[in-house]
C-alpha cells in the first residue's frame, strides 16, 4: 500500500460491524482501499450488553481489513448512536471593543471554549460542537468568518453530547480489540455526509438511517445541521415480530423477512410460503402478505413516532427537501412509499455517494455511516492534517484532523 492519506472508519452497529479503510489522493478525492465485515455480538441498540462477544467480532472485521490492505490498522475513527446520544443549539459572542479587528482562527476558537464551557461535563462527553454559522457585526451573516474584519462575533453552534457511561464503555471495547479510537462521529451526522446533496441541506431535510437496533434522525435546515434524535427501534423488532407471529425461530424470521418481505401489504405479492414453527418438524403454510402486513405494522410505527418528532420540535413545516432513508431497514421493498403516506413528505432512498472503490460491496444504504465517517473526516481536514503513516506495512491517523471538541477536552 502506498504512503498515502489513511484513515480508517469503523461502524459499530446492532447487526454488523464495519471497517473501511479510505486512501484521501491527492486531490482530495477518497478511494475505499479494504473492507471488513463481521456480525456484531453482544451491541444492542447502541449500548455494549456482552463486552467480550462485542471485542470478538470487532476483531474480526478488523483482521478482514487489514487482510484486504495487507496492512496492520491501528487505530480508527468509530461511530456513535443511539437514543443516549442529546443535542442541543448555542451560541456565542465575542465583542472586540474597537472599530475593525482581522477575524482569526483564535477567535473561532475562543467562541468554542465559551461555548463548551457551559456545557455539563459529569454526565457527558462532548461528541461534537458543529458551527452553524458566523454574524459579523449583528448584520451579516458569515460561514467561514476568518479573514474578514468586523468589531463584534457571534457564532451559531449544533452541540451533540452522549452519556459519559455508554461512551466510555464504547470506547474501552474498541481499544480492547487493540485498536485505538483517534475521534467519533455521531452515526446522524456520519449517515448525513454520504447521502446528502448541499442543496438538500439548504432546503431543510431529513436524514433517517434505520438500521438493525435504532432509527436515528438528522435534520438539517439553512446548509447546517439543527437536530438530532435517535429511537430505539429499528430492523430487530420487524424481525422479532415475525418471529412472535408466525413461531420461528429469529434466524428464519430475518431470513424470510429480507427474502419475501415488503413495506405495504396490499402491494405484496400472493405467494405462499412455507415455513418450520420452532421445535417442529412439520411445516406450516403462510401467505406472504401476513408476512408483509406484519413488517408494515412496526415500520409504519417508526414513521409514526418519525412524524410525531417532527411536529413536536415545530419542524414539521419546516422541511422542503424532503426525508432521505438510508440504514439496512430501507432496503424494503415499497417503504418509500409506505414513509410518504405516514409522514407526507417526499421521500428518496439515499444510497452513499462522492467515494472511489468497492461498490460492488459498498454502494448500498447499510453502508452510509461507514463511509460518512470517512467523508465527514475529510471535509473537516486540511492538505497538512492527515499523515502519512510511518511505514507502508502500518495504516494509522495520528496526524488526523482534530476537531475543536478534541482541544477542549484537555481544557477541563
Amino acid at each position: 500500500m502506498s504512503k498515502d492519506r489513511m484513515v480508517v472508519a469503523m461502524d459499530i452497529g446492532t447487526s454488523k460491524i464495519t471497517v473501511l479503510v479510505g486512501e484521501i489522493d491527492d486531490v482530495g478525492d477518497l478511494h475505499i482501499v479494504a473492507f471488513g465485515e463481521s456480525k456484531s455480538r453482544g451491541i444492542e441498540k447502541g449500548i455494549i450488553n456482552r463486552p467480550s462477544d462485542a471485542i470478538r467480532s470487532i476483531k474480526e472485521a478488523v483482521d478482514m481489513a487489514e487482510s484486504t490492505a495487507g496492512s496492520k490498522i491501528t487505530s480508527v475513527i468509530a461511530n456513535v448512536g443511539g437514543y443516549h446520544l442529546e443535542c442541543r443549539n448555542d451560541s456565542e459572542k465575542t465583542d472586540f471593543g474597537m472599530s475593525q479587528k482581522t477575524i482569526t482562527q483564535n477567535d473561532i476558537d475562543d467562541l468554542i471554549e465559551k461555548v463548551a464551557s457551559k456545557l455539563p461535563r459529569e454526565n457527558y462527553e462532548i461528541i461534537h460542537i458543529i458551527p452553524k454559522k458566523y454574524i459579523l457585526d449583528e448584520e451579516d451573516e458569515i460561514i467561514d468568518p476568518v479573514g474578514l474584519v468586523g468589531s463584534k462575533i457571534e457564532g451559531k453552534f449544533h452541540i451533540i453530547l452522549d452519556k459519559i457511561n455508554a461512551y466510555t464503555n464504547l470506547k474501552k471495547v474498541i481499544e480492547a480489540s487493540g485498536v485505538r479510537v483517534a475521534n467519533f462521529v455521531a452515526n446522524p451526522v456520519a449517515s448525513a455526509s454520504a447521502v446528502l446533496y448541499p442543496e438538500e441541506k439548504d432546503m431543510g431535510i431529513v436524514v433517517l438511517d434505520i438500521g438493525a437496533g435504532t432509527t436515528d434522525m438528522a435534520i438539517y435546515r439553512e446548509g447546517s445541521i439543527d437536530h438530532i434524535r435517535s429511537f430505539p427501534v429499528g430492523g430487530n423488532q420487524v424481525t422479532m415480530d415475525i418471529a412472535h407471529r408466525f413461531k420461528v425461530s429469529k434466524e428464519e424470521a430475518e431470513s424470510l423477512k429480507i427474502e419475501y418481505g415488503g413495506a405495504i401489504a396490499d402491494l405484496s405479492e400472493n405467494h405462499v410460503i412455507e415455513v418450520f414453527p420452532r421445535g417442529s418438524e412439520e411445516p406450516i403454510q403462510i401467505e406472504q402478505f401476513e408476512l408483509v402486513d406484519t413488517i408494515e405494522a412496526r415500520l409504519s410505527e417508526i414513521f409514526e413516532i418519525v412524524k410525531n418528532e417532527l411536529e413536536e420540535s415545530g419542524f414539521i413545516n419546516k422541511i422542503n427537501g424532503g426525508i432521505v432513508l438510508t440504514g439496512g431497514v430501507s432496503n424494503t421493498p415499497d417503504i418509500k412509499e409506505l414513509a410518504e403516506n405516514i409522514i407526507g413528505m417526499d421521500v428518496r432512498i439515499g444510497k452513499p455517494k462522492d467515494y472511489k472503490g468497492f461498490s460492488d460491496k459498498i454502494a448500498f444504504p447499510q453502508y452510509a455511516a461507514a463511509i460518512g465517517m470517512l467523508l465527514f473526516t475529510k471535509s473537516n481536514s486540511t492538505s497538512h492534517s492527515i499523515a502519512t503513516s510511518e511505514s507502508s506495512s502500518e495504516i494509522d491517523i495520528f496526524s488526523i484532523f482534530r476537531s475543536f471538541v478534541e482541544k477542549l477536552k484537555n481544557l477541563f
